[in-house]
């Protein structure tokens, strides 16, 4: 799916949005995305998808830079200037090699990496031909990541901007200021996010209670889980839970 989190890593992400609407943010610009649009994410760029305006159909590929060396320069040099390529449907190239990518994964024999690099850099090859690519002014990357790892590393224990600045060796001053500059989000909010986002995936079968989830995800009670959740998620968790059994029996039926 799209995440609402602020992320990082090391690898390419290509979203294709066939139908829907959303928000799509790389670094400090966010632009938005409609069907027939193409987001591309460079490695260790901060992203994320606000929540959709319209229910979103897409494709996402998220694959290391590795597999085209050649590229190896742009990707540490050069950043799309806007992140979203407007109208990316309307060019022939990119839906034929998008094609062949997803119907790679059907392939099991020794040619299917050559393939998939060949049709990598394809895409690559228009997505730069057709994007304005500028200077990578971030010089602040490696610490943005270190921040986010150790905030996904650590979400189910107490994290604030003194566990971070004294673990990582940083100010708080600065802690707080890529939250609130590079993220636009506040260190709770990330965190609840965080916490929310992992509680799901465990409210999706029953092997646990919603108070054990609470507790493996951080939280100390069920009341402030219960809060923080329906903040997020507009719904319990135990009404998440329900509805979440409610579809898969339906499919079923």
């Amino acid at each position: 799916g799209l995440s609402s989190i602020p992320h990082i890593h090391n690898h390419i992400e290509i979203v294709y949005l066939q139908s829907g609407e959303t928000a799509a943010t790389a670094d400090l610009k966010t632009e938005s995305a409609f069907g027939g649009d193409l987001f591309f994410a460079f490695p260790n760029q901060v992203h994320y998808y606000v929540d959709a305006v319209r229910p979103v159909n897409h494709r996402i590929l998220i694959v290391s830079p590795d597999i085209c060396p050649e590229f190896s320069i742009i990707f540490k040099e050069q950043l799309p200037e806007n992140p979203v390529y407007k109208n990316a449907a309307a060019n022939p190239r990119i839906n034929a090699v998008f094609e062949n990518i997803f119907n790679c994964r059907d392939h099991t024999d020794e040619y299917f990496e050559t393939e998939l690099r060949g049709c990598m850099l394809i895409l690559l090859s228009e997505l730069f031909r057709n994007m304005t690519l500028v200077e990578n002014n971030s010089g602040d990357t490696n610490l943005v990541k270190d921040i986010i790892n150790y905030c996904y590393d650590n979400y189910d224990s107490d994290v604030s901007l003194q566990t971070i600045s004294e673990e990582l060796h940083i100010s708080r001053f600065y802690v707080s200021r890529m939250f609130s500059k590079r993220l636009k989000i506040s260190l709770s909010d990330y965190i609840n996010s965080i916490r929310v986002q992992n509680a799901c995936k465990m409210l999706k079968n029953n092997e646990k209670s919603i108070t054990e989830i609470a507790t493996s995800v951080g939280y100390n009670s069920v009341r402030t889980f219960d809060r923080c959740f329906m903040k997020i998620k507009g719904v319990t968790p135990k009404e998440y839970r329900a509805n979440v059994f409610r579809k898969k029996k339906s499919i079923n039926e």
